[in-house]
């Protein structure tokens, strides 16, 4: 009977005691936060300001979470930069527009100068 339990207890396997779960740093995990994409400011500024920087704006801004969330952090960033490159141009070309016309209106010389523009780009039509 001793050499049966002997035999038994020789059967089962002694297993190795189990290997701690490895914990990942935290750190490397955690990715940095998101730039802001300036979409909504695009938006506002090719609507009110002007149009083709506005749109260059919006086009940058909409990269901008499609490379957040990929994965390509750095290519955020510099696509955020230069939607509020754009953007900020849009603005300043629209604030720049309105500073024109209104020493222009406030000169008296709106009306010669709309005259001109009429007359330079007329089409060969009588208005």
């Amino acid at each position: 009977m001793e050499d049966q339990m002997n035999n038994h207890e020789r059967e089962i396997p002694q297993s190795l005691p189990p290997v701690p779960p490895t914990i990942p740093d935290v750190h490397d995990e955690i990715p940095p936060l998101k730039p802001s994409n300036w979409l909504w400011q695009s938006i506002i500024a090719t609507v009110l300001c002007c149009i083709p920087f506005g749109i260059v704006g919006i086009v940058y801004a909409a990269k901008v979470d499609s490379y957040y969330f990929n994965g390509r952090y750095a290519e955020a960033e510099r696509a955020a930069g230069k939607a509020k490159m754009w953007t900020i141009l849009a603005i300043g070309a629209g604030l720049l527009y309105i500073i024109i016309w209104g020493l222009l209106l406030a000169t008296g010389q709106l009306p010669d100068t709309m005259e001109q523009i009429i007359e330079n780009n007329a089409s060969g039509y009588n208005f």
